[in-house]
């Protein structure tokens, strides 16, 4: 989002690194464990450990090869989820009173179309306790910031 509300970031390597260093622990744990009879809990660390480190392993790779971002917001260090609804021009005014007036139920409230004349961009954090609302206009080949972002803390 413009203005620097929230910064693209992409996503820490560090719990896939801590789901595969699990998993090999788990692995490792079977060489020292006692055999049972029926080997039924050697088998459950084995898939266990197996399962988590090619978990971790995949997901770690996948972060570093993937360049993609994720919103962030930086003062309360927390990821956000991003959502974006589309609507015609006719709802405009609609919208802008209801970012103005930070009013989240009547911005829901508003119907959506598939026409993508006005985009509302939504990052929220896991939490909902701050919500950043951007009104774009799509002019010739791109989008345009309609208004200021607006943050919403509840």
């Amino acid at each position: 989002m413009p203005n620097g509300v929230v910064q693209p970031r992409r996503r820490p390597i560090t719990k896939p690194i801590i789901s595969a260093i699990t998993g090999i622990a788990l692995l490792i744990a079977t060489i020292f464990i006692p055999s049972t009879k029926d080997g039924i809990l050697e088998m459950a660390l084995i898939v266990g450990g197996g399962a988590l480190m090619l978990y971790g392993w995949c997901v770690m790779m996948v972060r570093i090869i993937n360049n993609d971002k994720v919103p962030y917001h930086t003062p309360t260090k927390s990821y956000m989820s991003y959502r974006e609804r589309f609507y015609t021009h006719d709802k405009s005014e609609e919208l802008k009173a209801a970012i103005a007036t930070k009013d989240y139920n009547r911005l829901e409230s508003i119907e959506t179309s598939n026409i993508s004349a006005l985009t509302v961009t939504e990052c929220r954090t896991k939490d909902g306790s701050i919500v950043a609302l951007a009104l774009y206009e799509y002019a010739i080949y791109e989008d345009i910031l309609v208004d200021k972002v607006t943050i919403i803390r509840s």
